[in-house]
């Protein structure tokens, strides 16, 4: 039994490992996975690195990497409420987030419904699964 197992039994703290390395959000999301120790690929399968086409794809991706990374710390993050490292990237990733929606949404469109950005209502402008813009579909 390790010192960190006796401290979740007498005082109900999770372990932390400190020496637990998180990579990047890109990396993160390509593997499913933001801890560097954890990550057990299968079988012989290589990650492929997503090439965007356009400024807006390249928006929309960095969106979907910090919405991974920030999921994937939320929820290392439940089990270990006092791990301040973690919790500083946590917040970076989310101020990071907050850049790039509002980037996304001043340049193209509004991507939630409570985003507001003109003075009319712009959500249903936006491309639909079905839509094919220059080969791009939306799903």
């Amino acid at each position: 039994m390790f010192i960190d197992d006796i401290n979740f039994f007498i005082n109900g703290e999770m372990p932390v490992n400190r020496e637990e390395k998180l990579v990047s959000s890109e990396l993160g999301y390509l593997r499913g996975n933001m801890f560097l120790k954890e990550y057990v690929p299968y079988k012989n399968y290589q990650v492929i690195k997503l090439e965007a086409k356009t400024n807006e794809e390249a928006l929309l991706l960095k969106l979907s990497q910090m919405e991974f990374a920030l999921n994937d710390l939320s929820l290392y993050l439940d089990l270990h409420p006092n791990d301040m490292a973690v919790f500083n990237k946590f917040r970076e990733y989310t101020n990071e987030y907050k850049r790039y929606l509002n980037e996304f949404e001043k340049t193209y469109r509004p991507l939630c419904l409570s985003s507001i950005n003109k003075d009319s209502y712009e959500y249903y402008k936006n491309p639909w699964p079905w839509d094919n813009d220059a080969g791009v579909y939306y799903v």
